[in-house]
């Protein structure tokens, strides 16, 4: 940062990013934590819909590491605790893809029994499939010793994780705002809960190599 500030063309344009970087994970943060805090209902009371009551026991599960992967994932991308506490980093991320495995797994069960048949099964189970996947190209990554695509499998990862929030947000939009009935709402928001999280997750995997290879050359 000293010598950035000898090019104030320059000093400016990384403050802004890193402001809005800081911005972006607080907001991450927060809507991870509201939906864990909505989710620990299910623990508390039996679901009213009977669905969701005749499967209670994979839900919750599938509820259980969603809600842990949403509470340590946005740590395992905070520069600070890397930097200050690198084995607290290791065991959170430890934990992260623990959660990852009983969620993903305890989802594709879920999925395979979803509502609105075939379509729903189908977007769900791939979304089940391809976040356990994700975490497991991670997990591989770091134990080969290659931190930079464990990052990169990080990043597609924590975007399927939020997949939990963003369903919230879609779902009542469709119902609310744009009064979709609900069988087709929710066949759409079975993908469009993750999709377009995946390809922004892409593209940000995308731009992080191509800065990489400007570093080297």
């Amino acid at each position: 940062m000293a010598q950035l500030a000898q090019f104030p063309s320059l000093a400016a344009p990384v403050e802004r990013q890193s402001r809005m970087s800081t911005f972006l994970w607080w907001l991450m943060l927060l809507f991870s934590a509201s939906v864990v805090a909505y989710a620990v209902t299910y623990f508390i009371a039996t679901p009213g819909n009977p669905h969701f009551a005749r499967y209670i026991l994979p839900l919750r599960l599938h509820i259980a590491g969603g809600m842990g992967a949403l509470l340590a994932g946005p740590w395992q991308f905070s520069q600070k605790l890397r930097a200050r506490a690198l084995n607290l980093h290791r065991w959170l991320g430890r934990f992260y893809l623990l959660e990852v495995a009983l969620g993903s797994i305890a989802g594709f069960a879920m999925a395979m029994v979803s509502m609105e048949g075939l379509p729903t099964h189908f977007g769900f189970g791939i979304l089940a499939v391809l976040w356990f996947f994700t975490g497991l190209q991670a997990y591989r990554m770091v134990r080969q010793g290659n931190i930079e695509a464990h990052r990169r499998w990080m990043i597609r990862n924590f975007a399927l994780t939020l997949a939990a929030v963003t369903l919230r947000v879609h779902l009542p939009f469709l119902l609310a705002v744009l009064h979709w009935p609900f069988p087709r709402a929710y066949i759409t928001v079975s993908w469009l809960c993750w999709i377009p999280n995946l390809l922004v997750a892409e593209w940000m995997v995308r731009r992080r190599m191509r800065r990489l290879v400007q570093t080297m050359s």
